[in-house]
């Protein structure tokens, strides 16, 4: 996985100043002045454990949908503040689709769903997928307000359209898997959770997870 470089690349002294000062803004802005988006994907296989830590924590400042897979396939990384940095990027590239309207837009029916909106959401997101039906993010939220409310075979047509624009969201697998049992699939459920560990392991001790397991003993 790792790539052998000879010299540290300057990333390295970016992401070490950003852990004593804790400023993420000259992080970004430092960030922003020596890489481009593809260079920081390349440098997530760097045989340097605090390089990949600085380009995963980078993408998701930086990067957008495009760098999905690249993030994803960082997940199963043994150490596992590598890996929880990649979770956080990813949630927070799957929202930058679209243009500035499209991430607007998302941004209230995030808030919709946070404040128990959930008919609001409904009605919000369903605007706006006439607006951007590849928007995988906005299924996901509709699924979410969907499941919410109890209407779990809404929230699985959704969800299964999330996948399916988004095959590295976890978290569209583990709610399919409840969505699943909610209705009494067992099976369905079974291979959704899989799903979601085949992408990312560290959901192994994910609470709907435990929560299955104990319901098949």
């Amino acid at each position: 996985m790792n790539c052998s470089c000879t010299r540290s690349p300057i990333l390295l002294d970016i992401y070490q100043q950003y852990l004593m000062n804790a400023d993420i803004n000259e992080f970004e802005r430092n960030i922003n002045r020596f890489y481009s988006v593809g260079t920081l994907e390349r440098l997530l296989n760097h045989s340097n454990l605090s390089v990949r830590r600085g380009a995963v924590l980078a993408l998701g400042i930086v990067g957008d949908f495009r760098s999905n897979a690249h993030l994803a396939s960082i997940l199963p990384e043994c150490d596992r503040v590598t890996s929880l940095l990649a979770e956080n990027s990813l949630r927070l590239i799957w929202r930058r689709n679209g243009d500035s309207k499209d991430r607007e837009a998302l941004q209230s029916i995030l808030r919709m769903n946070a404040e128990g909106e959930h008919w609001k959401a409904i009605t919000y997101a369903s605007i706006q997928l006439d607006r951007t039906p590849d928007f995988a993010e906005v299924w996901f939220q509709r699924a979410s307000a969907w499941f919410a409310e109890g209407k779990f075979q809404f929230a699985l047509e959704d969800l299964k359209k999330t996948v399916e624009l988004n095959p590295f969201h976890f978290q569209a697998f583990v709610m399919l898997g409840n969505a699943y049992m909610e209705i009494g699939k067992t099976s369905q459920a079974l291979r959704a959770f899989r799903n979601a560990l085949d992408i990312n392991p560290g959901l192994k001790k994910a609470r709907s997870i435990r929560k299955f397991r104990q319901s098949l003993n």
